[in-house]
């Protein structure tokens, strides 16, 4: 797994994200569409007020812990490694991938729950079209129907959401002034290999964003109960040796842990994203996590990184 391998125990510290001005203001504002299904679920998808509440964040970082989980990555801080290595690849390449990579790592019964967000910036000065008219077009062409309009921690927001093509997909669009706004997007499945349309829809979703004048990139979670039962460490460690041949030149550069949670994340030369941390260029994330109800691990996967509670 590249020069300097995988072993227990390597560095401990937390995954430090550079970027996330806008963090505060979504995390405040939004609120996952929650399907429910899967081992573990219960539970895991939480509210960004939750979130806010219990987390503060630094204007240019955020300390990533498990229990953030819907803070957003701007598409400022990521880079396409489809230009820096000069591979291609589509998000439905991306999502088989994770598939693959899930059914690995977990239990043959357990189901891959995934959530996927196209998230951008929009500007009302660029397109001509005023944040209200877009936010209602983009959600007629989703097929998502009415649109909901109120002002959320001082800023006008628009909500809409529709079950489709297998997943409950939803629109988040929040007006921060200055004619600019944050959009997203997301597809939530309980499992997605049960939901075979999803990757084709969540490819065109992102087309239409991109053509409505937002600048969006993806990032996607993928979590089920993990094969290996050991300790979060051990099991992470289990699972990062069974993934490693799909992933050439996989290389652990930073990693989180607690009383009942390991998390490591990775350089992976050639996968299509990637976010910037320090001084590296981050593809991928795991995490194990103890769940303490059954006493079952859950195994998390993200491209580039988590965006879910662990």
């Amino acid at each position: 797994m590249g020069n300097q391998g995988i072993r227990r125990g390597a560095g401990k510290g937390t995954l430090l994200l550079t970027g996330l001005c806008l963090a505060a203001v979504l995390l405040a504002g939004f609120r996952s569409a929650g399907v429910a299904g899967g081992e573990g679920s219960a539970g895991v998808t939480t509210s960004a007020e939750d979130t806010a509440s219990s987390h503060r964040f630094a204007p240019a970082a955020v300390v990533h812990t498990p229990s953030q989980a819907a803070y957003s990555i701007s598409p400022a801080q990521t880079t396409s490694q489809a230009t820096a290595d000069k591979g291609t690849g589509s998000l439905a390449d991306s999502l088989e991938r994770i598939t693959s990579l899930g059914g690995i790592a977990t239990l043959p019964d357990s189901p891959l729950r995934l959530v996927l967000k196209w998230q951008g910036d929009y500007s009302t000065g660029t397109s001509g079209v005023s944040a209200a008219e877009a936010a209602r077009n983009l959600a007629a062409q989703l097929g998502l129907g009415a649109v909901s309009r109120s002002d959320e921690d001082g800023h006008m927001t628009s909500r809409a959401g529709a079950a489709l093509d297998g997943a409950q997909v939803t629109l988040f669009w929040s007006e921060l002034g200055g004619a600019r706004s944050y959009v997203i997007v997301t597809f939530e499945t309980a499992d997605l290999r049960k939901a075979p349309e999803l990757p084709a829809a969540a490819e065109s979703a992102g087309q239409q964003m991109l053509q409505a004048g937002i600048a969006a990139e993806w990032n996607a979670s993928l979590q089920g109960t993990a094969k290996a039962q050991s300790g979060p460490e051990a099991a992470l460690f289990s699972i990062e040796q069974s993934i490693q041949e799909q992933l050439p030149g996989m290389n652990p550069e930073e990693s989180y842990e607690d009383d009942t949670t390991y998390s490591r994340s990775y350089s992976v030369p050639g996968l299509e994203r990637a976010v910037s941390s320090g001084s590296h260029s981050i593809a991928l994330q795991l995490a194990v996590h103890k769940n303490g109800n059954n006493n079952t691990n859950r195994v998390t996967l993200g491209l580039p990184l988590i965006t879910i509670e662990y």
